[in-house]
C-alpha cells in the first residue's frame, strides 16, 4: 500500500515535463557511457554502447513515420566525443529524426521549475535543427506557413542554410518540426526550389566589401565585426523579404507536404 501511495505521489508531484522512468534510465547509461569514453576513447566501446543506447531509445520514441522505412539509427555524434558531438538523443529514420518532448526539453538544457518552453524552442528552429546536422550551423531565414496536420499540437516550417562558413549565401534546406502525441518529429532537406533575392545580395556584397578594406589595414576584429552585422542584416533582409521570391510558393507547397509525410497516418 506504502509503494502505491509513494508511486501516486511521484505521478502528481512530477511535472508535466519530467522524463519517464524508461527515459531517466536511458540517459543515465548515456552519461555512464560518455564519461567513460571521454577518459579513455576506445572504438570498440564506443559502438557497443552505440548499440545499446540505440536499441534503448528505439523502444522510446516508437516506430518510424509511415514511409520511413528501416529500423533506424541514432543521430550521428549524439554521444561523445569532441566538436560536434553532444547531439540530440533521437533515432534517424533515413531523413527524418523522431524523438520525444521530454527527451528534446532535456537536451535543450532543461533545469527542474525551469521548463524549457518547447513550443518557442520548435518555433526558432535553430537549436534543434542544430542537434541533427553534424558539425554544420543552421541558420533560420524565414518561416515558412504550413497547417497543422490533423492530430499534431504544434507544426512549423523554416527556410534555412546548413553551413560552415556562416550566413553568406541564400538559405538551401528546408527544415520541418511536428509535435504529436508525445513525439518531436523533425526533417531537414535540400530545398526543391532555389530561391534568390537579388534585393538582399547587393547590400550584402557592399558590407563585405568594405569588411574586406578594413582587414586589408589591419584591423581584423573591426572586420570580423563587420561580417557579422554584415550576415545578420542580410538573415533579416530574407525574413522581411522572403515572399518576394519566385521560389516562394514552391517552397511552402514542399514544406507542407513534408510537414504531412511526418505524420502521415
Amino acid at each position: 500500500m506504502r509503494r502505491v501511495l509513494a508511486l501516486l505521489l511521484i505521478l502528481l508531484t512530477s511535472p508535466a515535463w519530467a522524463l519517464t522512468p524508461e527515459e531517466a534510465a536511458y540517459i543515465a547509461a548515456r552519461d555512464r557511457a560518455a564519461a567513460a569514453l571521454e577518459h579513455k576513447w576506445d572504438n570498440a566501446a564506443h559502438d557497443k554502447a552505440i548499440a545499446t543506447l540505440a536499441t534503448m531509445l528505439r523502444r522510446i520514441v516508437g516506430p518510424p513515420p509511415k514511409g520511413f522505412a528501416g529500423p533506424g539509427d541514432m543521430v550521428r555524434d549524439s554521444l561523445c566525443c569532441g566538436v560536434g558531438s553532444d547531439k540530440l538523443d533521437a533515432i534517424a529514420f533515413g531523413d527524418a529524426v523522431v524523438t520525444t518532448e521530454s527527451l528534446a526539453r532535456h537536451w535543450l538544457g532543461e533545469k527542474p521549475k525551469q521548463p524549457v518552453n518547447l513550443e518557442a524552442k520548435v518555433n526558432e528552429g535553430e537549436d534543434l535543427y542544430l542537434g541533427v546536422t553534424g558539425d554544420a550551423a543552421v541558420t533560420v531565414y524565414a518561416a515558412l506557413p504550413i497547417e497543422r496536420p490533423a492530430g499534431t499540437v504544434q507544426a512549423v516550417a523554416h527556410l534555412a542554410l546548413a553551413s560552415q562558413s556562416g550566413a553568406f549565401s541564400p538559405p538551401r534546406e528546408i527544415g520541418v518540426m511536428v509535435r504529436k502525441g508525445g513525439r518531436l518529429l523533425l526533417y531537414l532537406d535540400k530545398a526543391a526550389a532555389a530561391p534568390e533575392l537579388p534585393a538582399c545580395e547587393e547590400p550584402l556584397a557592399a558590407a563585405l566589401e568594405k569588411a574586406k578594406a578594413v582587414r586589408a589595414v589591419g584591423k581584423a576584429d573591426e572586420s570580423f565585426a563587420l561580417e557579422n552585422d554584415a550576415s545578420d542584416a542580410y538573415v533579416r533582409c530574407w525574413s522581411q523579404r522572403v515572399r518576394e521570391t519566385p521560389a516562394y510558393p514552391a517552397l511552402v507547397q514542399q514544406a507542407q507536404r513534408l510537414a504531412n509525410s511526418l505524420v502521415a497516418d
